[in-house]
């Protein structure tokens, strides 16, 4: 690439698009309300919202790389950024997906918000990869589609799924049995599981939007 060739701005939706630290404190910390004080509790982030020298090192970052643009002595975020903040800070549901096998765990988030729904994939270094989802699937859809593809490709990897709203929770623990599904519903208060067995894809995926709704 030539000195001063233009870079475009990766596009939600086409491009994965990924944020460091400091920068998704500060996506974090672009609104004020409810749902954002969930957002940042999902993420496990109230110690970085908190971090004045991350959140300034975030907002210099994300003005370098053209995500924000000053407008008098206020810094205001722009393009995928603007999007990505919105989507946290003006949330409905959150669901954390937590794929397993036996020697490890792994995380991703689906965000839906009025505007946008976006899945948040957390790499090194507290950084993390943003995908947009496809509209014409069902965030139940997409989280099922996300649970057996981690099957697949781990040989029976299981995952626990944690679906959240600013007033409930819920939870479903996912099991693949050859070509067919368990899921089992926790009881916390009473250390047991309710489980429905030999299910189908598609039985996968009304459980899980039941469970959304």
């Amino acid at each position: 690439m030539s000195v001063g060739a233009e870079i475009d701005e990766p596009r939600l939706g086409i491009d994965v698009v990924g944020f460091g630290a400091g920068e998704f404190a500060y996506l974090l910390n672009v609104f004020n309300g409810p749902a954002s004080d969930k957002s940042v509790e999902v993420f496990r982030a109230g110690d970085a919202v908190s971090d004045q020298a991350l959140l300034s090192a975030g907002a210099s970052s994300l003005l370098a790389r053209g995500y924000a643009e000053l407008e008098g002595e206020d810094l205001g975020v722009s393009g995928v950024a603007a999007a990505v903040a919105a989507c946290l800070g003006e949330a409905t549901h959150w669901t954390e997906i937590t794929l397993m096998t036996r020697e490890s765990m792994d995380s991703v988030i689906q965000v839906e918000s009025p505007s946008t729904r976006l899945l948040f994939q957390p790499r090194l270094l507290a950084t993390w990869f943003v995908f947009a989802q496809d509209p014409a699937k069902s965030p139940g859809r997409v989280t099922a589609e996300i649970v057996r593809e981690h099957a697949v490709e781990t040989e029976g990897g299981s995952a626990s799924l944690a679906i959240r709203t600013l007033g409930d929770e819920r939870r479903l623990l996912v099991r693949p049995d050859g070509e067919r599904w368990t899921v089992g519903v926790p009881d916390l208060e009473h250390d047991r599981v309710a489980q429905s067995e030999d299910l189908g894809f598609e039985d996968l995926v009304a459980w899980i939007e039941g469970m959304h709704a």
